[in-house]
Parts: structure tokens; C-alpha cells; sequence
């Protein structure tokens, strides 16, 4: 995935176990055996405590391609990612409801960005800890109410829980600035006088969601970008932004080239993909586009192969990468994703043949659609492999 071969791996400890005895040794046991001229780091079991950054930033000092997984705690704590480091390729994964803070990400400073398995984070407002922390007070001051949970056993005091859901913390955060009059919707970094990221993939959980916060924060850096890689195809999205705003932010990415949209049956908007033809970037010249096999029976079918084969759509088209195998259960039933059947894919396949023979005379090459995150990882479903051995 990467032109890093050589990596070092570190387990480290992550910020909830820094005070224990060992918080130290453990890293330091591991960095002995570590060159120091290393380019490529991986960071596992949990993000790095500002104890653990320190010894981390103290060995290597030439970092050009870094990936870390939060574990199971979910938690990120980038800040104290060294800002000398020469990062080219960021990739962090898993965290959830956490806000960046990395200047490599809230000012662009890395040319690839990839947040893979990532739900709730956010680019703007207050951290996990300051929400709760809001909150909380807001609770003294009587301005806002405490939710319980009901346990079985303990005391009548010990049975009643408090709980706290930071994204509806973070949703309330967020209606409030884009929607009261009073607020400034302006982003809250200041514009950086030079945009690195050029690479954006956010893979999979709310991407499209995520993808929509990330503009209406960095409009700056999603503005830059001239790859970009989106892939939600399990329903979990729309949960803090609504569809609309995703709608509309396509059409505004004039400096992209490539747009890799792996998509599902995951709007309530019966119409709300099937239509989404009309919103591709316009000056793309690379298009690699995998849906779900519903879109060859929509009505609006015949609308795609029309304005494919016109030159005047996406006019500066090379390449085309057109897939139609993800299949989902009917919403009554949940929607959940299911394998499309044999008859479904062979209407597919010949629903992409017409839109592929509209396109002879543009002179667009026509590719197989290749997803690396699929070979490299199980938490993504491949291609069906009965794809391409339909007629």
C-alpha cells in the first residue's frame, strides 16, 4: 500500500496506563532495537501518551510515512505528533467522537491523508473532554438535565448511572454554529499560506458524514485536494450532518482529478444516488465508481447513460472504473448488506456494457476496478468475483 518497505512497529501503552511503573521501560525496550534512520512507523494497541510521544519524538527524527490504530480505547491523541517530522503519508485508524488536533491534518500539512474505520471525529469545536466537561457544568448551573441508566444491582444510588453521549454532545455543538444566526460559521484554524494535502481516503463507518465536517472545517484543505477516495458502503453515516450538505460539496471540487466512490444502498432518499450523477467533480479525469446493483434497475438508469455519452459531461474523462455488484436487504428488513444474486449481477453487468458502449465515441478507457483496501484488509469486501466472469 505504501513505497515504505521497511517499517517499525511499536506497541505502546497509550495515555490511560501512563501512570503505571513500567509506562516507560516498555517503549524504551522496544526503541533499543529500532534503527533511528527509519522512514516508516506504525503505531499499535492504542495512540501514544505525551510520555510516549517524547521517547517516540527522541529516537526517530526522518518519520515520511506514519499509521497509527487507536485500539480499543478509540481514543486519539495526535498533538503531540512531531511537527519536524517529515510526514508525506498520515493514516490513522479506528478512533471514534475524538477531535483532531494534529496540525498535520487541521492544516494539511501531509500530502496523504487516510482515516480508515474512523466514526465521529471532528475537525472544529471542543475536545471529548471539553464536552463532557461543558456539560457537566451545565448540569450545575440547572441549564441542562442528566440522562441515567438503571442498573440491577447496588444500592438505589449505585444502581442509577449517569451517562454521557458525546456525539449527541457534539451534534448539539455543531447545530448550534451552523444553524444560529449568532455564531460565526468561519473555520477556527487559521488558513495555513500553504496546503500540503493533496490525497484524502476516508474508508468506511460515516465517511461521507466525516468527509462533510472535514469541509465545512478545512474547506481550505478538501478544496486542495486532487485524489480523492470514499468508501461507505455499511450504512453508518448521516448521523451528525445531514445528506444535503455531502450533496452539494462535489460540485465544488474543481481542482480534483481522481474521485474513488465505493457506495451503498445507504440513503433514505429512495432518489438520492440514482440522481447523484449530476453531482460528480467536473474536471476529473478519473473516475472509479462502485455501487450497489439497485442503481441499474432505477428509473433514473437511463439518465447516467445519457449523460456519460455526452461530451459535454465530465469532459475531461480518461478513465473509467464502473462497477454495480454491492446488494442490500430491503429497508423493512434492515437493510443490511447481503450477496446479490447471479440474475442481479448479470442486469448489472449489462446495465454497465450500455453505459461503457455510450462512451466509445469519447475515446475513455475503460478499467477494471481495483481496490487495494480490499486486498490489504478483511474489514472490506472485495469485488465479486463473479464480476468479471459475466458475459
Amino acid at each position: 500500500m505504501s513505497r515504505w518497505p521497511d517499517s517499525v512497529t511499536l506497541k505502546v501503552q497509550g495515555p490511560h496506563e501512563e501512570d503505571k511503573d513500567d509506562h516507560e521501560e516498555a517503549l524504551l525496550s522496544q526503541l533499543q532495537n529500532a534503527q533511528k534512520d527509519i522512514k516508516s512507523l506504525e503505531i499499535d494497541h492504542d495512540t501514544p501518551s505525551d510520555t510516549e510521544w517524547r521517547l517516540i519524538s527522541d529516537h526517530f527524527s526522518d518519520i515520511q510515512n506514519l499509521e497509527m490504530e487507536s485500539g480499543f480505547n478509540e481514543e486519539l491523541n495526535d498533538a503531540p505528533i512531531p511537527t519536524n517530522w517529515p510526514i508525506e503519508r498520515l493514516l490513522i485508524s479506528s478512533p471514534c467522537g475524538e477531535r483532531f488536533s494534529s496540525p498535520f491534518v487541521l492544516e494539511g500539512r501531509v500530502k496523504h491523508l487516510i482515516l480508515l474505520l474512523t466514526s465521529g471525529m471532528r475537525f472544529e469545536g471542543p475536545t471529548s473532554r471539553e464536552l463532557s466537561r461543558a456539560n457537566k457544568e451545565a448540569i450545575e448551573r440547572g441549564e441542562a438535565e442528566a440522562d441515567y441508566i438503571t442498573v440491577r444491582e447496588g444500592t438505589p444510588e449505585e444502581r442509577k448511572i449517569e451517562i454521557v453521549s458525546l456525539p449527541g454532545l457534539a451534534f448539539d455543538w455543531l447545530k448550534d454554529k451552523y444553524t444560529n444566526p449568532d455564531r460565526s460559521t468561519d473555520p477556527e484554524t487559521p488558513v495555513p499560506e500553504l496546503v500540503y494535502t493533496e490525497i484524502l481516503e476516508i474508508l468506511e463507518n460515516d465517511a461521507l458524514d466525516t468527509f462533510t465536517r472535514m469541509t465545512l472545517a478545512l474547506p481550505y484543505i478538501v478544496g486542495n485536494l486532487k485524489t480523492l477516495n470514499l468508501r461507505s458502503s455499511n450504512g453508518h453515516d448521516f448521523h451528525l450532518t445531514p445528506k444535503e450538505f455531502f450533496h452539494e460539496i462535489p460540485p465544488q471540487l474543481t481542482e480534483l482529478k481522481t474521485f474513488v466512490f465505493t457506495v451503498g444502498d445507504i440513503f433514505g432518499d429512495a432518489d438520492f444516488l440514482p440522481l447523484f450523477y449530476k453531482q460528480f467533480p467536473p474536471h476529473i479525469s478519473t473516475l472509479r465508481f462502485r455501487g450497489p446493483v439497485s442503481l441499474a434497475k432505477s428509473e433514473h438508469w437511463k439518465k447516467w447513460l445519457e449523460a456519460f455519452a455526452n461530451p459535454e459531461y465530465l469532459p475531461n474523462l480518461k478513465k473509467l472504473s464502473f462497477v454495480l455488484d454491492l446488494a442490500y436487504e430491503d429497508k423493512e428488513k434492515g437493510g443490511r448488506k447481503r450477496q446479490p444474486t447471479e440474475e442481479e449481477l448479470k442486469e448489472s453487468k449489462k446495465a454497465c456494457k450500455q453505459l461503457f458502449e455510450g462512451l466509445e465515441s469519447r475515446g475513455i478507457t475503460i478499467e477494471a476496478f481495483h481496490d487495494e483496501w480490499a486486498e490489504e484488509s478483511v474489514s472490506f469486501d472485495k469485488v465479486d468475483k463473479r464480476w468479471e466472469k459475466i458475459e
